[in-house]
């Protein structure tokens, strides 16, 4: 599965969260809980809607289903899942430990993942029948039989 076009469209993506996020970093962001108790805030938010109206210019006919702004159903059998920032309550904190998350499922079936870190500026991508890569570069495991 040729996936290029797709990940091409998964990184504007988190580069749109990305920069729906940091201009909020460490600045004092009122939170609101959502029905489950979790925060949400003005980043979160944005950083979906960013991330929509990509979506929605390039793909109309692709499903989202995304954390903040609920589910867009599609009509292609591909939907995008979207989570602006995963870990709001470290964003709150001002710890840059958390993450902009971005999948796209096939007839159901995940065949990319990109877990974004917009301040750390690492980003990790995987994708069905490649190497997963963090800032473009193949990651590895390190070469040893036992963690001890």
């Amino acid at each position: 599965m040729n996936l290029a076009i797709e990940i091409a469209l998964a990184h504007r993506l988190a580069d749109a969260a990305r920069d729906a996020i940091r201009p909020h970093f460490r600045q004092l962001v009122a939170a609101e809980r959502k029905a489950d108790l979790s925060p949400v805030t003005l980043a979160d938010r944005g950083a979906e809607e960013a991330m929509r109206r990509i979506l929605t210019a390039e793909v109309p006919q692709d499903g989202v289903h995304g954390e903040e702004l609920g589910v867009t159903e599609g009509r292609s059998g591909r939907q995008w899942v979207l989570d602006p920032i995963d870990g709001t309550i470290s964003f709150l904190a001002g710890r840059p430990i958390f993450g902009t998350l971005i999948a796209l499922l096939v007839d159901g079936f995940p065949v990319l993942g990109v877990v974004d870190q917009p301040i750390a500026g690492e980003r990790w991508l995987g994708a069905a029948g490649q190497p997963t890569t963090l800032n473009g570069q193949p990651a590895r495991t390190r070469a040893c039989r036992e963690l001890a």
